[in-house]
């Protein structure tokens, strides 16, 4: 680690032609099937490569040639880019610029802070940090570009240039999440310590306070409107509530009206119905508020994106359930505009962007009468409709047999269930 003082130049991690500072390490093949002189490649830094050998076999010379001599092919000079950049290890963080339209960046263990394009989806800029990263943080001006680290560390970057201008060392483990205050003065850094520190921007990032208290990791942080509180959050499902300049615990005021800034904390009442049934606490695993204030996104541990109203009041609260991921999602941010959300992937190392849209009841209802009806049964919940049959089965074998025989048809299904399309009953053959 350099000292705190110390300023680095940016090591780039792919010079202006895509080309990587040493060879790639190919680990995947495969041939274009209309250009064999062509191919793709996956290398061990999860990206896709796209080469095209010196000589072509397509465009050699038509004419005969003779016994025993073989047909040259015509000499060109080999051509490769990179058709998609990738992380090279698990993905955790992803932090949007409040200045730099349609830009966002992404940290992963792999040790690179990417910055990306959302409108052109293509790598802007990258930084080798030297440290495996955890958590993201653009400051309000977006002048910095703050990276927790898993040695305990936090790297405060140039967000135009990547150089680093800043080291603060004051964790021994994994700094699991960043927040600038909204003033932007000072930045709070949570831990897997079960602490809180708070650093003072204006003064190099000096160490404002220590703000202790939880007794497990402590997982988000967010800021009230005014920077004046501190809301967290740790796996014993805690929320605490701190003074950032002093430290100390706030336990005599109640923060029930408090304007948060960000609502990224996972716990919460206003957040409470974003919890499948059966949920262990662990299944969700980051919370995003819109900047409109009217939906929250959710990443979990099966791949999924959720999409809720905000806020989330009642129990298993309606939700747009979307897949894509194959592995656990780790974190969901909007953008400043509410007009994309992204999500990165742990261990598939995946950053999807998502466009978001709000549905209004009337394009809800256009959809519905374009549909056929055939195509309706996918929005049923399988479950609701099995349960449906096994009751109607068990209701049909009541009674006499004139009454209701097993061969008979069982009485029309009562299912009050919203939106159930009309479902044959069941003939003897399912009985």
């Amino acid at each position: 680690d350099l000292k705190e003082s110390s300023v680095i130049a940016a090591t780039p991690v792919r010079s202006a032609d895509g080309r990587a500072g040493a060879p790639p390490v190919f680990v995947g093949l495969d041939c274009s099937p209309n250009a064999r002189d062509a191919f793709v490649a996956g290398t061990d830094a999860s990206d896709v490569w796209e080469v095209v050998a010196p000589f072509s076999s397509s465009e050699t010379s038509n004419e005969p040639v003779a016994a025993g001599a073989k047909r040259v092919g015509i000499a060109r000079a080999s051509s490769s880019r990179v058709l998609v950049n990738g992380h090279s290890s698990d993905l955790y963080s992803v932090a949007w610029s409040p200045t730099e339209a349609a830009t966002y960046a992404t940290a992963s263990e792999g040790e690179t802070v990417n910055v990306w394009c959302a409108d052109s989806r293509v790598l802007k800029r990258a930084v080798s940090l030297g440290n495996k990263a955890r958590s993201l943080a653009f400051s309000p001006s977006g002048a910095h570009l703050a990276v927790g680290c898993v040695n305990g560390g936090v790297h405060v970057l140039d967000a135009a240039t990547l150089v680093r201008v800043r080291w603060i060392k004051t964790f021994s483990q994994p700094v699991t999440d960043l927040k600038y205050s909204p003033d932007g003065e000072l930045l709070a850094a949570c831990s897997s310590e079960r602490r809180i520190d708070v650093y003072d921007v204006r003064r190099g990032y000096k160490l404002v306070s220590k703000c202790s208290g939880h007794g497990a990791s402590v997982k988000h942080v967010d800021w009230s409107e005014d920077s004046r509180v501190l809301r967290t959050s740790c796996a014993a499902y805690e929320i605490l509530h701190f003074d950032p300049r002093t430290g100390k615990q706030i336990v005599s005021d109640n923060q029930r009206d408090t304007a948060w800034h960000t609502r990224t904390s996972v716990l919460g009442f206003d957040a409470m119905g974003i919890w499948p049934y059966g949920a262990d606490g662990t299944d969700v695993n980051a919370v995003d508020r819109s900047r409109s204030r009217r939906h929250l996104v959710t990443a979990d541990d099966f791949g999924g994106v959720n999409v809720f109203n905000y806020p989330a009041v009642v129990d298993e609260a309606p939700r747009k359930k979307n897949a894509g991921h194959s592995s656990h999602v780790m974190n969901a941010r909007f953008s400043p505009d509410d007009a994309w959300v992204v999500t990165v992937g742990g261990k598939d190392r995946a950053v999807f962007q998502w466009r978001f849209r709000e549905v209004t009841g009337e394009d809800a209802d256009t959809k519905r009468r374009a549909e056929p009806p055939w195509a309706r049964v996918g929005d049923v919940d399988d479950g609701a409709v099995a349960a449906a049959r096994e009751k109607a089965r068990l209701e049909a074998r009541k009674g006499s047999v004139g009454e209701n025989a097993p061969w008979a048809r069982p009485p029309a299904l009562d299912l009050s269930l919203e939106d159930l399309p009309d479902l044959p009953a069941p003939g003897a053959d399912d009985l």
